[in-house]
């Protein structure tokens, strides 16, 4: 069900992953605008994200961002 959800996100640090975003909802972030913050389990610290532009993303970009996903829902 919640696959539908699963984004391409970019931490501060330039990290990519997967990670559930729900519009206007945080499930496990504190939503500010576009952005959320939340924990990065590429770099393993808490920071900034956005989603990935996949129309501006690189394929090898979407693929890494794939091979990370962060946690379910707490």
């Amino acid at each position: 069900m919640l696959k539908k959800y699963d984004r391409s996100v970019r931490c501060k640090e330039g990290h990519v992953f997967t990670t559930i975003w729900v519009p206007l909802a945080s499930l496990k972030a504190v939503r500010l605008g576009f952005k959320r913050y939340q924990h990065c389990p590429v770099g393993h610290h808490w920071s900034m994200i956005e989603q990935i532009d996949s129309s501006n993303a690189t394929t090898d970009e979407l693929a890494r961002a794939s091979e990370v996903h962060d946690v379910g829902i707490p």
